[in-house]
């Protein structure tokens, strides 16, 4: 198993080892993050370089919406 690179930014990278820790698969694209879901229905892009300061708080909102997975939930 390889490991993925990590993300410039340490809270997202925070983030994405917290997916991949509930079982998450995160793959690394040319210019995102493509974070799959166990369940194998939800899948989110994760930008190398955030559009915006509220990137990583509206990312985890829509995480915490749209998908099964639970914030703090290993």
């Amino acid at each position: 198993m390889t490991r993925r690179p990590k993300h410039p930014d340490k809270d997202i990278e925070r983030l994405l080892c917290a997916l991949e820790s509930a079982g998450w698969d995160v793959e690394k694209g040319r210019k995102y993050f493509k974070a799959l879901c166990p369940c194998g229905t939800h899948q989110k892009w994760v930008h190398l370089t955030p559009s915006s300061s509220s990137y990583l708080k509206n990312l985890t909102g829509w995480l915490r919406r749209n998908t099964c997975w639970k914030e703090g939930e290993p």
